[in-house]
């Protein structure tokens, strides 16, 4: 198992497609800076100790599909407004945290 804080070094793979970092002793807080991981398509964090907020970044990764935030229990704070525009999002799991607010619509 995997714990401390998730590696910054992460988001600089710049041909990485899935990041699966689900069922570890991870905690801190989401890095923003995935964000800028382009070519993401899954994202995978649940079953972590993570906390904080969800960076708005992560609005920015046109190209993701799948996103598991689920079962962090220290995530809080809003959904990021941003997620409205992951177009292509087909799975979203952000269950078993303290989130609040509303889901984001997708623009028209």
């Amino acid at each position: 198992m995997l714990s401390g804080s998730i590696p910054r070094s992460l988001s600089r793979l710049a041909n990485l497609t899935t990041l699966d970092l689900s069922g570890n002793l991870l905690t801190g807080l989401i890095p923003p800076k995935f964000g800028d991981s382009l070519k993401l398509q899954g994202l995978y964090l649940g079953k972590n100790q993570l906390s904080g907020t969800i960076p708005e970044r992560l609005g920015r990764l046109s190209s993701l599909v799948k996103l598991n935030f689920t079962s962090n229990k220290n995530l809080s704070g809003p959904v990021p407004t941003s997620f409205g525009n992951l177009k292509g999002l087909t799975h979203l799991d952000l269950s078993s945290n303290e989130l609040s607010g509303e889901l984001p619509s997708k623009p028209s």
